[in-house]
């Protein structure tokens, strides 16, 4: 690939607050960035999408595939279920079906007395001289119904979503609760007893690798309902460029890049840095090629479908390595070079050989313009 121009972090972070989070994602807009530089600057970069996004009512979520879960597991966010998880992880689904219920009932005129609970029915029912099921009624046929007809949510997103926002006007006395259970399966967990709770919503499988593409697109458009503008992931991709190499083999590689350098009369200072072992501090968590060939695929996904997601903006940070060829760079051992349907989506844009486009999809940082 040719050298990309460089673009400061300023000019970068400008761009995306100002065209982006600004106006384009919260007007119903998605897209995917990929960015690329030294770490300090892209791990800068992540701290100030984060803050910019939290500022702006965004909800935000930071992925990173190397580190372990609390259970010492692998994120494996290669996987779209696994991705939507982590995206989804601190989501409060319970206060935010609150939020969307409360703002039903002030958008239709219903009183709300301060400190009133959005489960406590009897009382908001007596404030507003009504009857309980008269009024559970109506949140059913103007919010409940309409919802749960909304081709444009996931089948399975709709039925979870109406089902305990629900549940907080009329909880449950059984155990487990629809809230529980519900609960639960948006983080993707299971107890006994939850599948015929679930079963009763019209909820029939778990959230996998067949449906999880579904349950972003939903979750993404229904943020509004919840006070939110839309979702912004930064995802690390960075995890995904290391390449576990057998010790032998890389000694052996180790050794003919020696051999090479000799022969060209490398410096003592080369000739050192060939020698020293790099993979020494290997890190904890690593990929095999099947999982690092499914991300790309996945991010290629991404790319091609945006159109059909509102509210979304997907940024992902590389290394500038994982763009050298491997076959001018040995120790390159993943570039993107690997999966040709990447460079066609990222990498082939027309661009000024001096000036950089900070709208690109594919962004080089650096100190210098």
């Amino acid at each position: 690939m040719n050298e990309l121009p460089i673009l400061t972090l300023d000019r970068w972070c400008e761009v995306i607050q100002t065209e982006y989070l600004n106006d384009y994602v919260r007007s119903g807009g998605a897209g995917v960035k990929v960015l690329t530089g030294p770490d300090s600057l892209v791990d800068e970069t992540i701290k100030r999408v984060q803050s910019s996004a939290s500022e702006d009512g965004y909800y935000y979520a930071h992925l990173d595939p190397g580190i372990r879960d609390l259970n010492e597991k692998r994120p494996d966010l290669h996987r779209i279920d696994k991705f939507f998880f982590a995206a989804t992880h601190n989501v409060d689904w319970k206060g935010w079906a609150a939020i969307q219920a409360r703002k039903y009932l002030e958008n239709s005129g219903i009183y709300l007395a301060e400190g009133r609970s959005i489960g406590d029915l009897e009382g908001i029912a007596q404030d507003n001289g009504r009857d309980p099921q008269d009024l559970l009624n109506q949140y059913q046929r103007e919010l409940s119904t309409p919802q749960i007809k909304d081709t444009q949510l996931a089948i399975e997103f709709r039925a979870a979503i109406t089902a305990l926002g629900r549940s907080l006007l009329v909880p449950d006395a059984v155990t487990p609760t629809t809230e529980e259970v519900l609960l639960g399966w948006f983080a993707g967990r299971s107890f006994p007893g939850a599948a015929a709770a679930l079963k009763k919503v019209q909820i029939f499988e778990r959230i996998n690798v067949g449906n999880a593409r579904g349950m972003l697109t939903s979750f993404c458009r229904w943020l509004p309902q919840s006070g939110h503008n839309g979702l912004v992931v930064t995802l690390d991709f960075r995890p995904y460029e290391y390449k576990k190499i057998a010790k032998g083999k890389r000694q052996a590689e180790q050794l003919q890049q020696v051999r090479n350098a000799i022969a060209r009369d490398a410096t003592s200072e080369e000739l050192e840095r060939l020698a020293a072992d790099h993979n020494a501090d290997e890190p904890d968590v690593f990929y095999s090629d099947a999982a690092y060939l499914q991300m790309l695929t996945m991010i290629r996904r991404f790319i091609d479908e945006i159109d059909g997601i509102e509210r979304f903006l997907l940024i992902i940070v590389t290394s500038p390595d994982f763009y050298k060829d491997k076959s001018l760079y040995p120790a390159v051992k993943r570039s993107y070079y690997d999966y040709d349907a990447l460079q066609t989506r990222i990498g082939q844009e027309v661009h000024d050989a001096r000036y950089a486009n900070p709208a690109a999809a594919l962004a080089h940082l650096g100190e210098t313009v």
